[in-house]
């Protein structure tokens, strides 16, 4: 058996390479942590003479931990609800809602989001932006020992009169113990500008002043086109689904120009999918100082498309990415959306390694606490194992066989690749 390259009570890890993500890569590197947090990164040959450190094994890997903007671990079922071709994402929103309502006990949503934590960690995600309905997910991530957001999805088709009472009383039962959690922030999750009415939207977060707003934004083209007043199927949708009809507060040429025609957004805000953008919208949100969780995968399955990357580079708008649930994506693999990403967009491995990392951190508010190996920030770290190889380890790092070997937020153990014989 090789010797570990990061002990159970870890002080001084070490790395064949080291990826700083603010910095240029480390050969032969280290990271030294006290009392959760990094102390120090540098190289190995320039730590004090006379202390035995353990050296790095081949083709390890020490990266930050990874950053996933966007998730509904409630929906981490073992397999994913297909969309046909030509069916319109309506169809599929319906055919999820009857999957979730048929298993909606405690105890099954609780399994799910278990499943879907160690998943996370399994795949070296160490700070999470989850949307929930319940505490369910916020329970398990605290008890994984995972940093990250935990908003409360709300839903408000009608405009008039605004009722948030039930809505107030869930997000402060979710609140509830996690006012001043060190790893744990309480957001809430207006579910979109289609199904949550402007002054419900208002009302709600002026009531609660949540951590973080997370939502969804033009995601699909019939959302547009139901905002600006055309014939679309979301009419129907809040019919079958809730009862009742729904129409727009007003007009608006599209998604973004109706938020942010009504105030509804700020810096406090991560927005997934926006693959319906025109450049005004991407100003109005580089004004507003919003965040991104771009999803590329389940964009990809579910609407046949994502947004054009080089369509936001000119823009100061943070950009991380994030997996979707599970009944979109067939994982929950953050290293898989940034293979995709750079397949659809052909960035660098770096470029992918920024996103999952810093960028994600950007987006959620997080940058001076996590997303880089900066002395300061939180050890919130993942030591990889790949195969032997010659190209760049930012390339290394998102090969599929690369495993995450060993977890660590804080400083503290949260996983660890069991060693089988041979290892």
């Amino acid at each position: 058996m090789s010797r570990p390259t990061v002990t159970e009570s870890p002080s001084i890890l070490t790395a064949r390479w080291v990826l700083p993500v603010s910095a240029e890569p480390i050969q032969n590197g280290y990271v030294a942590v006290g009392n959760g947090k990094i102390k120090t990164v540098g190289r190995l040959a320039d730590l004090p003479a006379g202390h035995a450190y353990p050296p790095p094994e081949e083709d390890t890997l020490l990266t930050p931990g990874l950053v996933n903007c966007h998730t509904h671990l409630e929906q981490s079922f073992a397999e994913p609800i297909g969309k046909l071709e030509g069916e319109p994402f309506t169809e599929w929103l319906c055919k999820v809602v009857q999957t979730l309502k048929a298993s909606s006990s405690a105890g099954e949503k609780t399994a799910r989001c278990q499943a879907g934590a160690q998943e996370l960690l399994e795949t070296g995600a160490t700070c999470v932006n989850d949307i929930a309905s319940g505490k369910e997910s916020l329970l398990t991530l605290d008890a994984q020992g995972l940093r990250g957001v935990v908003s409360l999805e709300v839903f408000h088709p009608g405009n008039e009169p605004v009722r948030i009472e039930h809505w107030l009383a869930a997000y402060r039962d979710l609140q509830e113990g996690y006012t001043d959690h060190a790893r744990l922030r309480i957001g809430l999750s207006p579910h979109s500008a289609y199904n949550v009415s402007p002054a419900a939207w208002r009302a709600i977060v002026e009531a609660c002043k949540p951590a973080l707003m997370h939502s969804h934004l033009a995601e699909f083209e019939d959302e547009t086109r139901y905002l600006q007043g055309k014939a679309s199927c979301i009419k129907d949708l809040h019919q079958r689904i809730l009862g009742q009809r729904f129409y727009p507060a007003c007009h608006a040429p599209s998604p973004t120009a109706y938020l942010h025609g009504h105030q509804l957004l700020n810096a406090r805000t991560v927005l997934a999918h926006a693959i319906h953008t025109t450049a005004a919208d991407r100003e109005c949100l580089q004004a507003a100082g919003v965040g991104i969780a771009h999803c590329p995968r389940s964009n990809l399955a579910l609407h046949g498309q994502t947004l054009r990357a080089c369509d936001w580079q000119d823009f100061d708008i943070p950009m991380g990415l994030g997996t979707d649930g599970r009944l979109s994506t067939s994982d929950l693999d953050l290293r898989a959306e940034a293979r995709c990403a750079m397949q659809q967009h052909g960035w660098s491995a770096a470029q992918a390694l920024k996103a999952m990392t810093l960028d994600g951190a950007r987006v959620m508010g997080m940058a001076e606490a996590i997303g880089s190996l900066t002395p300061g920030k939180w050890a919130d770290l993942v030591l990889w194992k790949a195969q032997p190889f010659a190209s760049s380890p930012e390339s290394a790092l998102l090969s599929a066989s690369t495993q995450a070997q060993q977890v660590l937020i804080a400083g503290q153990n949260r996983y660890k690749r069991a060693c089988h014989a041979g290892c």
